[in-house]
């Protein structure tokens, strides 16, 4: 099994690895990070012992591309234009996501208002 250190030398309260690190947690060259830095895919971030580092989150992103790149066939600016689009979906399904529970929040509001209206005609009509 193969171990893969986590950098700790880093400015930035996430972990990040060294490019050879990276390219081997995500099963790419180094020189597929250089592209996918070039492209503005990824980015790194200069480490306090002077290399560059990529965050989790952009060694996962560097798995989606290398699928979309190598197994599906799209050239780098395909792929970027592929995970926009991806974001931006991801971006209105959580405002769906907010808006429907506002929605049942609003529901349960107007449930609770018809039932006190409901009691408060019930007591009127119990009244005379």
């Amino acid at each position: 099994m193969n171990k893969y250190p986590p950098v700790i030398y880093s400015d930035h309260p996430e972990v990040h690895f060294e490019y050879r690190t990276a390219a081997r947690l995500a099963r790419v060259s180094e020189e597929f990070i250089h592209q996918c830095e070039r492209e503005a895919l990824v980015t790194s971030r200069i480490m306090l012992h002077g290399k560059k580092g990529l965050c989790i989150a952009d060694v996962c992103k560097l798995k989606r591309i290398r699928y979309l790149h190598e197994d599906m066939g799209l050239d780098l600016e395909a792929v970027d234009f592929v995970l926009r689009y991806r974001n931006q979906i991801q971006t209105m399904q959580r405002r769906l996501d907010e808006m429907k529970k506002r929605m049942r929040q609003k529901e349960r509001e107007h449930l609770n208002q018809i039932m006190a209206l409901r009691r408060r005609l019930a007591q009127i009509i119990d009244g005379d």
